[in-house]
């Protein structure tokens, strides 16, 4: 929040109130700093405060006056303001059940916590870990990786229960036991026992399970006691409207405390974008139009249980949405599932790697249309891009890149413009990389996608391929076809080569073995074995047996499309090969196109040249019964 307020108010005086004695640091690598994953400067990096931002770090505010516009610190200090943020958080839930005071019981929220943890883990045997969700599976992990015993207590039927459905999360609970770690679900805490410290804890079921810590890990609740003292609205978290103002004026509240629209977000994602529109408001900037805030859609992307996890939208946790189709693929080590309604994606699931992940959140964002054709490539390899969209330099300007802070494709891209030149040099300016650190590949990928764009090797040769045949194609459009020899006394008899039957096969066959050249050129993208010359080289060839089968077709016909089912093979054939020369010209020129741009249409002809080459086995199978059987 500091950070956006700084960049829109450039000379405002900016105070920075924070409970915690430590400098800003990252929540979300909590559990990585507790398995010794991570270092300090791990936590730290990019999130350092602006200059001309006061920080009274490790001193509460205690009293918030919105009528004296005034803030009262633990030391007594009063504070005026002109505009008061409030991003308090939120604390962990502490289920209401005897025991929860007993030495040995630990919340896992802040790092002194951690801190705690790490002491304590050198000399405790078993650890019950209460709550299976992100927060809890994370701990058991960072804690089980000291040989210490661990036990996650869930009280739903299944792990994960708001974020992935049945399918995945038995995928979950067997990833997670065959690391070690025992996992209890349907049976919640009744009471941690013990006298004085931790002895075990009593399930409902009536088991009791023994150990000697326990960590609490049953979610969040919004920190909103400074608000509710101060007169504020409040439900679940601080009401707050869409310029995030509260019921106090000059009054905002961002984060895990503000309650937007009924909705209360528990991410960091939506945090940020709070952050910016707040900033915005408060800067007055709205460029003659009213700033707002509409929400966010939920989007969990983390590590858990040392397996990538991302679930965003309406992926159906507990049931399918109304009017909505899945769409699942699975694997040894995948399993990846779309929602789609109505043709667009309102959400996805996947537990594993996904190289096309960021793209496919974006898509769900904008909930973009997904065709019948991606959904199956879908199903059958699990992606529903072509492998163009690895680069992410082709993705649209307005897809999230770093989805912690929202930072788009086009911003990066701005950024490398700029100057940027390095991942630490993008998150210094963008912000980018600064929280989980998961899409740094995804920034590498874009440092290494911006230079000077060249056409592709041998794109003359294929052009001028694809203007000759286009050339051909086009004397089929003529008004007049070819004539029949007028005289029997010319030397040459032109006509003979639609007319004569021993020619019409020879220039049939000759079509027909042009086509299986053609086809060979799938066969080449898709069986690896197959590496005789590059892939542009049969490229060239497949535009010059494309050139060849249309002067075949010519001589077979006359240029005459004829009629019936003639007709239609006829027309199948000139439509294939006007998409695949309308691909070709493209291909030489992509370069020349917008990112954006060309990866939008590459793909679009792509499609449209496929979908007129299916009818042209059938009808050319019907056309050869034809000819022999009658």
């Amino acid at each position: 929040m500091a950070v956006e307020l700084r960049q829109a108010l450039p000379q405002v005086p900016i105070v920075l109130y924070g409970d915690e004695p430590w400098q800003p640091y990252n929540r979300v690598r909590l559990s990585s700093l507790l398995a010794g994953d991570a270092d300090w400067a791990d936590f730290t990096e990019g999130l350092a405060l602006p200059e001309g931002v006061e920080a009274r770090f490790g001193c509460r505010v205690v009293a918030i006056d919105p009528a004296a516009h005034c803030v009262t610190d633990a030391d007594g200090r009063a504070q005026p303001y002109a505009a008061l943020v409030l991003a308090t958080g939120s604390r962990a839930h502490v289920p209401e059940i005897p025991g929860t005071d007993l030495a040995g019981v630990f919340n896992f929220r802040g790092l002194g916590d951690a801190e705690a943890l790490q002491a304590r883990l050198a000399r405790c045997r078993r650890v019950a870990v209460i709550g299976g969700g992100l927060l809890g599976l994370e701990t058991a992990r960072a804690l089980h990786r000291y040989r210490t015993e661990v036990v996650v207590i869930e009280h739903h039927p299944r792990l994960m229960a708001n974020q992935l459905d049945e399918a995945a999360a038995q995928r979950m609970r067997e990833r997670v036991e065959a690391s070690g770690i025992e996992v209890v679900l349907d049976d919640g805490p009744m009471a941690i026992l013990g006298e004085g410290r931790v002895a075990g804890v009593r399930l409902r079921s009536g088991r009791e399970i023994d150990c000697d810590t326990v960590v609490l890990a049953a979610g969040i609740r919004p920190e909103i006691s400074l608000a509710r003292d101060a007169g504020l609205v409040f439900q679940r978290g601080i009401v707050v409207d869409d310029t995030l103002q509260t019921s106090a004026p000059d009054v905002y509240a961002v984060g895990e405390c503000a309650q937007h629209r009924g909705q209360v977000y528990g991410l960091v994602a939506p945090g940020f974008e709070q952050a910016a529109v707040a900033a915005r408001v408060i800067a007055g900037d709205g460029a003659g139009r009213p700033v707002r805030y509409l929400g966010s859609l939920s989007a969990t992307r983390l590590k858990v249980a040392n397996w990538p996890v991302f679930s965003m939208g309406e992926v159906g946790a507990w049931d399918v949405p109304d009017l909505a189709r899945e769409h699942v693929h699975e694997s040894d080590d995948v399993y990846r599932k779309l929602v789609v309604r109505r043709g667009r994606l309102i959400g996805a699931l996947a537990l594993g790697d996904w190289r096309e992940l960021a793209r496919v959140q974006e898509a769900v964002q904008q909930q973009r249309r997904i065709w019948p054709w991606q959904t199956a490539r879908f199903r059958a390899g699990g992606e529903l891009w072509n492998e163009a969209v690895g680069q992410v330099a082709t993705w649209p300007a307005e897809a999230t890149v770093c989805n912690c802070t929202g930072v788009t494709r086009g911003q990066l891209s701005g950024a490398i413009a700029g100057g940027c030149k390095s991942v630490s040099a993008l998150t210094a300016r963008t912000g980018a990389c600064g929280v989980c650190g998961s899409c740094r590949p995804l920034l590498e990928n874009l440092l290494g996608a911006s230079g000077p764009r060249e056409p592709m090797p041998l794109a003359r040769r294929l052009g001028w391929l694809a203007a000759w045949a286009l050339g051909l194609a086009l004397l089929f459009a003529l008004p007049a076809n070819i004539p029949y020899a007028s005289t029997e006394e010319l030397a040459w008899h032109w006509d003979r080569l639609w007319r004569d039957g021993l020619i019409k096969q020879v220039s049939g066959y000759s079509l027909l073995a042009l086509a299986a050249l053609l086809a060979l050129i799938g066969l080449r993208k898709r069986w690896k074995k197959l590496d005789w010359l590059a892939f542009v080289h049969w490229r060239w060839l497949h535009a010059l047996a494309g050139g060849l089968a249309l002067a075949t077709l010519w001589a077979h016909t006359g240029g005459r499309s004829g009629d019936g089912l003639n007709q239609w093979l006829a027309l199948a054939m000139l439509g294939a090969s006007l998409t695949g020369i309308a691909l070709a010209l493209f291909l030489t020129r992509e370069h020349r196109f917008a990112l954006a741009r060309a990866a939008s249409l590459r793909p679009a002809l792509q499609w449209l040249h496929a979908l007129l080459l299916w009818p042209l086995p059938v009808l050319l199978g019907f056309h050869i019964l034809k000819v022999y059987y009658y």
